[in-house]
């Protein structure tokens, strides 16, 4: 069930970064125990360049490895807890299901139980797991389009909808 839509054009890597840190900070400010981001598109659309730029508005530091061969990244990030005043320490799994070629493979996998632990996990090539993944809080789809790309932000949760009200204005399109 999609809340929202958004249409975007981002003209450059600068624009996926900032769209990235963007809605990453909006997650952190909403202050869910748990976040679900899938990313579609080719190879080549900007779907790790979001990744990792969205792991460091997080606070990882270090380098952010593709999970292309090792299936999933795990990294720790601190997020503020405004209620204890403090911070919370929780992973941030970066999964590439591209290696998939039957949804048997989702379930076979374990990661069923990652993605339903408190942390955000960032899944590329959701529709390698055909309809098995929990619903996402938000869904990007990317399409090269010369030098820009062309995507959609759909909202799936109200933590969604948090997260795609921040999106800067310079990046909707349409």
């Amino acid at each position: 069930m999609a809340f929202a839509t958004l249409p975007l054009l981002l003209a450059d890597e600068s624009d996926t970064d900032a769209l990235a840190q963007a809605l990453a900070l909006a997650w952190i400010q909403h202050g869910a125990p748990r976040l679900l981001v899938t990313l579609e598109g080719e190879l080549g659309a900007g779907k790790t360049t979001f990744a990792r730029a969205f792991l460091r508005a997080l606070g990882v530091q270090g380098r952010i490895k593709s999970p292309s061969f090792s299936l999933v990244e795990t990294y720790r990030i601190a997020i503020p807890d405004l209620q204890f005043k403090g911070t919370l320490q929780m992973p941030a799994y970066h999964i590439d299901l591209y290696r998939f070629s039957d949804p048997q493979e989702w379930e076979d996998s374990g990661l069923r139980e990652i993605v339903g632990e408190r942390g955000a996990s960032l899944i590329e090539w959701p529709q390698h797991a055909q309809g098995l993944l929990p619903q996402a809080d938000l869904s990007l789809s990317l399409v090269p389009s010369g030098t820009q790309r062309v995507g959609q932000l759909v909202a799936g949760s109200e933590v969604g909808m948090t997260m795609l009200n921040a999106v800067p204005e310079r990046l909707k399109s349409g």
